[in-house]
C-alpha cells in the first residue's frame, strides 16, 4: 500500500516536471516573437573613409543609406575625401589571382611588377586612361592625375594580386591582368574598377577579355553621372585632338560629361548632342535620326551594346568603328 502510494506520487511529480519543461520550451520558442523589434542602426558617414565609396552604396540603396545624405541633396558624405571604393559584388580575392609586388607605375593603366620571380609589365584590362608617354604628342588631360591616383592607391600597403582573363599578353608583350588589392579588412578592391569608378579611366573592351565588363561599365556610368575626375575636368579642343585636351570648368551631378576616346585622324569633334544613346556608353553619340555611319563621327574603337541603332559594330564584337 505504501509502495503503491509512493509510485503514484512519483508519477505525479514526473508529470509536473514534464509540464514545466514543456512550458519552458514553449517560452523559448515564442520569446523572439514577443520581444519588441529594434530597428537596425542607421549606417552613417563614420563607417566610410571615402566619399566615392559612400556615394556608391547610397546610389544602390538610397532608402537603406539615407543617413549618408542628411541634407537630401543626393550627395553622400560630402566632407569625406574621394578615396576609393571596394568591390561591391565580392569581398574575396579570386582564386585564380597570383600574388605580386609592385615595382613601378608607368601610367594610369600600366604598371610593372615582380611576379613568379620575373619583372613584368602589366596592362590593366578593360580600362583606358589618358596617355602620358606618347613621344609625338603632349600628355592628355588627366593623364598625370590618373598616374598619380594609381600610384597613391598602390602605395597604401595592401597585398597586390593579378588575375588573368583569356589572353595572356598583348602585342607589346605586356601581361593582361586584373589587379586586386587586399588590405586585410575583409574587403577586396579591383584596381581596374576603382580607376573607372573614381573617374580616371574610360571603358575599353577587347573581347574575349571581358570578365568584369559589366562591373566596369557600371563604374564608368557612375563616374560620368557624378562628374568624377576626367568626366568633368576635361574637354576636347575645337579640332577634336585628344592629345591637346584642356581643363574644363567643373560640372556637377548628372550634367557632368566628358569624352576621352580615340578619334579618326583629322576628324573634328561633333557638337554636343542633346542626348547620348545608351548603346554607346563610353562616348556620347545621339540616337537616330539621322542614321550615322562611322565616317560621320569622330570616334573610333568604342564600346557598343545592343541594339546598336547606327550599326557601328558590323562584326558584332562589341567594338564600334574599328577602322
Amino acid at each position: 500500500m505504501v509502495i503503491s502510494w509512493r509510485l503514484r506520487s512519483c508519477a505525479r511529480g514526473f508529470r509536473w516536471v514534464r509540464t514545466l519543461a514543456n512550458a519552458a520550451l514553449l517560452l523559448v520558442l515564442i520569446a523572439p516573437a514577443l520581444t519588441p523589434r529594434v530597428a537596425a542602426q542607421a549606417v552613417d558617414c563614420s563607417a566610410y573613409d571615402s566619399q566615392i565609396w559612400a556615394q556608391s552604396d547610397f546610389d544602390r540603396d538610397p532608402a537603406r543609406y539615407a543617413a549618408l545624405d542628411p541634407d537630401g541633396n543626393g550627395v553622400a558624405c560630402e566632407t569625406l575625401p574621394p578615396g576609393a571604393a571596394p568591390a561591391w559584388w565580392t569581398n574575396e580575392i579570386p582564386a585564380a589571382a597570383e600574388g605580386a609586388s609592385l615595382v613601378s607605375v608607368t601610367d594610369g593603366d600600366t604598371i610593372r611588377v615582380n611576379v613568379a620571380g620575373q619583372n613584368e609589365p602589366v596592362r590593366l584590362i578593360l580600362i583606358d586612361t589618358p596617355e602620358t608617354h606618347d613621344p609625338n604628342n603632349p600628355p592628355e588631360c588627366y593623364g598625370q592625375e590618373a598616374t598619380d591616383y594609381l600610384s597613391w592607391l598602390l602605395s597604401l600597403g595592401g597585398d597586390l594580386y593579378l588575375e588573368p582573363d583569356v589572353t595572356n599578353r598583348d602585342r607589346y608583350n605586356r601581361l593582361l591582368r586584373y589587379a586586386w588589392l587586399d588590405f586585410g579588412d575583409g574587403r577586396a578592391y579591383l584596381v581596374n574598377e576603382v580607376m573607372a569608378r573614381s573617374g580616371y579611366a574610360a571603358l575599353a573592351t577587347f573581347p574575349p577579355d571581358v570578365n568584369y565588363v559589366d562591373q566596369i561599365r557600371e563604374a564608368v556610368r557612375f563616374a560620368r553621372e557624378h562628374g568624377y575626375g576626367l568626366w568633368s575636368g576635361c574637354e576636347t579642343d575645337a579640332s577634336g585632338d585628344t592629345n591637346e585636351l584642356a581643363p574644363a570648368a567643373p560640372a556637377s551631378g548628372s550634367a557632368a560629361r566628358g569624352i576621352v576616346s580615340e578619334l579618326a585622324p583629322g576628324a573634328a569633334a561633333p557638337a554636343a548632342p542633346s542626348g547620348c544613346d545608351p548603346a554607346y556608353p563610353t562616348v556620347c553619340i545621339p540616337s537616330p535620326p539621322p542614321d550615322l555611319d562611322c565616317g560621320d563621327i569622330a570616334f573610333r574603337r568604342f564600346e557598343v551594346v545592343p541594339p546598336d541603332p547606327h550599326r557601328f559594330d558590323g562584326d558584332h564584337d562589341g567594338v564600334g568603328c574599328e577602322r
